[in-house]
């Protein structure tokens, strides 16, 4: 009964640290792609005097850092932590990024997406324990495999929305940037 119980705890760990990972190494090739993109950039010397400081490339772009199961935002080339969003918190996205309507858009597109994924995978794992843990109970309850594979999918779901919600925000961020004066 014990050996049932970790394989089945073991395969849902699995299941839930596997997106979570996906999604981690695909933003940091994201930030390395933009990193190594921006060096020449921002290597081009001093802006001119006439543009206004407020909208300059260097110290108004926006960026995110992922950490498991959150972000964290900032701004310009000093890393100026402006908030964090992330399951069930964040800030005002479309607020940050009001200067460019396309940047609107995809933080609404962002704010959606994450409420969903996180509310999706919240219940899900709820769920999934629940039936992890009536079937360890050794009763013969037909409702704890359908308790499990609710739980998977709606896990499943849940880290789709949340990836889907992340590459809005990406989006969000270099329409934003795309905005700014170099």
């Amino acid at each position: 009964m014990k050996s049932r119980f970790f394989s089945a705890l073991s395969f849902c760990a699995l299941l839930i640290a596997a997106p979570v990972a996906a999604q981690q190494s695909g933003h940091i090739v994201a930030q390395g792609a933009s990193t190594a993109k921006a060096g020449p950039a921002t290597s081009a010397g001093p802006a001119p005097a006439s543009v206004d400081s407020s909208r300059r490339y260097d110290s108004q772009a926006l960026r995110f850092e992922s950490r498991w199961g959150s972000a964290d935002i900032k701004r310009g080339t000093d890393g100026v932590a402006v908030g964090t969003v992330g399951w069930f918190r964040g800030i005002d996205v479309e607020n940050l990024v009001a200067a460019s309507p396309r940047a609107v858009a995809e933080a609404r597109s962002f704010k959606t997406d994450n409420f969903r994924g996180s509310l999706a995978t919240a219940a899900g794992a709820v769920t999934l324990i629940t039936g992890i843990v009536v079937t360890s109970n050794s009763s013969n309850n037909a409702a704890s495999p359908v308790l499990i594979i609710l739980g998977v999918g709606g896990v499943a779901w849940g880290a789709q929305h949340l990836q889907l919600g992340y590459s809005a925000l990406s989006r969000a961020f270099w329409w934003y940037n795309r905005e700014l004066t170099r």
